[in-house]
């Protein structure tokens, strides 16, 4: 089995950052490399640009492609078979020092699903800024890692059955804009319940997170298909590509044609 130490993939590296407590690289695969059992020497997450593989752990195996983020603690042992030529990921790594300092828990994604989401355009975001050479790309880390992280372990850390269904009505219908009324009706509670604890469960409002849906679904249009950008915005229900632009920019820090180039 390998042990890859801080900044070190299968891959070849294309750029690489280090800021605060975090290592923040993309990597490329154009042929093929070590698929044996390997582990990391920090805890990290993985955004797919393009491409995918099967990724292998503990007894279970799952195809992943891009747009899909993947995660590891610390020394897990995993592996990954049958990649895509070519492929690519932005990796970041988190030391247990970034953690410690600002008594932050990994485990935070098993126990909130919502944030994985949300972790998706925050490393977006901070690559953004160290690729552009913010004077100090602390801050941005600060900004916007810290949030997902540092959510507050809620009394019932068991989500209602209501909670789930909306979250599968929405992923479901993703390219449309459902409204509170016909959420209701779909999940059996009163649009005011769903209105007051929606942050409570996504740690963001209704529509901000319909808006992020959207854009994930982007990603992988912008990325992975020589869709127009017109075309990308009308299938997944924007008004009109002005719209698509500024909510894709404001959600990743990218202009798509910047993200496609990437």
């Amino acid at each position: 089995m390998r042990a890859l130490e801080g900044g070190t993939y299968l891959g070849t590296t294309a750029r690489s950052f280090q800021a605060g407590g975090i290592i923040i690289s993309q990597t490329h695969y154009r042929e093929k490399v070590y698929e044996g059992w390997h582990c990391h020497e920090h805890h990290h997450v993985s955004l797919l640009l393009k491409g995918g593989n099967t990724e292998h752990r503990k007894g279970t195996s799952t195809v992943v492609g891009a747009g899909d983020v993947i995660y590891y603690r610390s020394g897990e042992v995993h592996r990954n078979v049958d990649t895509s030529h070519p492929s690519g990921n932005l990796n970041l790594e988190i030391t247990s020092a970034f953690l410690e300092k600002y008594d932050l828990h990994f485990d935070t994604l098993e126990k909130f699903p919502a944030q994985v989401h949300r972790l998706k355009f925050a490393l977006l975001q901070i690559y953004r800024a160290c690729s552009e050479g913010y004077t100090n790309p602390e801050l941005a880390i600060q900004d916007y890692l810290l949030p997902v992280f540092s959510t507050p372990v809620v009394r019932h850390t068991t989500e209602p059955a209501w909670v789930i269904r909306l979250r599968e009505l929405m992923h479901d219908r993703w390219n449309e804009t459902l409204l509170l009324d016909e959420m209701s009706v779909i999940t059996g509670v009163h649009p005011v319940t769903i209105s007051r604890y929606f942050p409570h469960y996504f740690h963001c409002s209704l529509s901000e997170y319909q808006r992020r849906i959207k854009i994930a679904q982007a990603l992988i249009l912008v990325r992975e298909t020589p869709l127009s950008l017109t075309a990308i915005a009308h299938h997944c229900g924007f008004f009109d590509q002005s719209h698509f632009i500024r909510t894709f920019k404001a959600c990743t820090g990218w202009l798509p044609r910047q993200f496609r180039e990437l």
